[in-house]
Parts: structure tokens; C-alpha cells; sequence
């Protein structure tokens, strides 16, 4: 695979492992929580690049204790596939430590692994002072800069999100913290569709058009599109990115935990059929034709 190519994977594999919206001991009841969420629920997502399987992203959630506060945790990790991982691996964990009673973040954390790239980096929220500290591990470099009374970084955005529900022709604006810095995010809500779901069928899904200025969520160039559902629930169904030399496809794949709606009776099914996991195909085969 040639060295663009492998750029362009990488760029992707990040990009899903943030873009899309985890599994706890314990459910919760706090009114506090975004619609249609309950701690414990685990979402994983299937990255495509093109027609190519490259990884999945698994998002969890779980109650934990720090210096006696019951705070949500909420981690993103995403992971290149067995095949891809020999070519260019990828192993990026995202993790966002929230307050359930604001819904507000205590910490960010990013450690990324991509091929030799390494990232290690956590931002702690002070909202008593109205600013946050930065810290980069691996480059030694700290930074604290002002955050807003209702600053959030981008996994406590995209969980706060669920909250909203998107008609139709409207446009929000936010702004969200990411790469030490608090960006301006747009969002353009479009119609209402039908996606089609290898694992869940069709469903009715709003197709939302989002503007950022940051690496991560959202790529530089090119466009990306996100579809959520229509129902109580509110999850990300898919996503599609495209740049001149590529595309990206990010597929809901399995839902878990606390509940028994449709989702969670059609991943369960799935399981007891024996179709958890599918063999990929010949990703060696495809590679080898794209640099040909």
C-alpha cells in the first residue's frame, strides 16, 4: 500500500473512532442524562474504507469513583482489523470523564496509535475558574486556555447531542473543545431517510451535515455526512466521509447492554445465530488491486 494510501486509512480510522457515539455494571435513572441513554449501553461501529473492512470502533460506558464522586465514563476505541493491523495498525482509545449531574466534562483523555505515531494527551475541565489545562505527554507541552460555562469536548458533545432532536432544514451552532483549542461546530439537519443496515434492516434516519474546523471529529478536507436514528435511542446509524482519493463507511454493527428494544433484540439474535463474527474477504487481494 502506498504511503497516500496509508495516510488516508489512518486519517479515517481516527476520525471514526470519535465521530460516532458505551458497557458499565450498573444502569442509571439520572434525569440529567441525554435522551435515550442508559449507562451500560455499548455501541460497536464496523469501518469501511471503500469496500474494504479496515476496523471496528467499540463505544462503552461505565459508572466509576474518583476522589468520592460517581462520575461517567464514556470511551471510544477503535482498532484496525487483524489484515490492515500488519499493514498499518491503528489502536486509538478516546476517553471523556463527565459529571452526570451537569453533563459537563471533568476530563479528556487521547491516546492514539497509529502506525508510529503515538499520541498521549489529557485536558482537565475547571469551570469553578472557567478554564482548562492541556497536557501533552509525549511532546512535553502544557497549556491552559478559557472555556465557556457549557464547554464540552467531543465525546460529551456527541453524547449531550442525543438530547436534541433535528427537524428538518435547521441549523445549530456549538462550540466544542478539541486540539486544545474551542472551535466552532455547525450543523445542518437534511431530510429523513431510510438507511439500510446489514445487521438491523432499514431505518428511519435523519442525515445531519456537520462543519468543523478540527482534526478528529470531523476530517480537514473533503465532507462527511452522519445519519441518527429517529427512534428513542438516537444513535448514530452511519457515516460516510469522502476526500479525493477515498471514502469512508461507519456502520452501526451491534448494540449492548441494560434495555430490551428493537436494538438490543436484533444484536442478541444475531449472537444466539451464531453471526457475531464474519470473516472478512480478501482484503489482501483488494489492497494489492488499488496500488496496481
Amino acid at each position: 500500500m502506498n504511503y497516500r494510501r496509508r495516510c488516508v486509512l489512518c486519517a479515517f480510522l481516527a476520525a471514526a473512532s470519535i465521530t460516532v457515539a458505551g458497557g458499565g455494571e450498573e444502569p442509571a435513572a439520572e434525569p440529567s442524562l441525554p435522551r435515550g441513554f442508559t449507562v451500560g449501553e455499548e455501541l460497536v461501529y464496523k469501518v469501511y474504507w471503500g469496500f474494504i473492512p479496515v476496523g471496528k470502533t467499540r463505544i462503552v460506558s461505565r459508572w466509576i469513583e474518583e476522589d468520592g464522586r460517581r462520575l461517567l465514563a464514556i470511551r471510544y476505541r477503535t482498532r484496525s482489523n487483524r489484515i490492515i493491523a500488519a499493514i498499518y495498525p491503528v489502536d486509538d482509545l478516546i476517553e471523556s470523564i463527565i459529571d452526570p449531574e451537569t453533563f459537563l466534562p471533568v476530563r479528556f483523555v487521547k491516546k492514539l496509535k497509529e502506525g508510529r505515531r503515538r499520541n498521549d494527551e489529557v485536558t482537565t475541565f475547571d469551570f469553578e475558574k472557567g478554564e482548562a489545562h492541556w497536557v501533552d505527554y509525549y511532546k512535553k507541552r502544557t497549556k491552559t486556555y478559557p472555556i465557556d460555562a457549557d464547554t464540552r469536548d467531543i465525546v460529551s458533545f456527541m453524547y449531550f447531542m442525543r438530547s436534541y432532536r433535528f427537524e428538518p432544514g435547521v441549523r445549530k451552532d456549538f462550540r466544542v473543545m478539541a486540539d486544545e483549542k474551542i472551535y466552532d461546530l455547525f450543523v445542518t439537519a437534511g431530510d429523513v431517510e431510510e438507511v439500510k443496515l446489514k445487521r438491523f434492516g432499514r431505518v428511519k434516519s435523519i442525515r445531519l451535515e456537520p462543519e468543523a474546523q478540527f482534526e478528529g471529529l470531523f476530517v480537514r478536507k473533503g465532507k462527511v455526512t452522519v445519519w441518527v436514528a429517529r427512534d428513542q435511542r438516537g444513535v448514530v446509524t452511519r457515516m460516510v466521509g469522502s476526500i479525493p482519493v477515498a471514502s469512508i463507511h461507519v456502520v452501526l454493527w451491534e448494540v449492548h447492554g441494560p434495555g430490551d428494544d428493537f436494538w438490543i433484540k436484533q444484536t442478541n439474535e444475531i449472537l444466539e445465530d451464531g453471526k457475531g463474527e464474519e470473516e472478512d474477504p480478501d482484503v489482501e487481494k483488494a489492497l494489492k488491486e488499488l496500488d496496481e
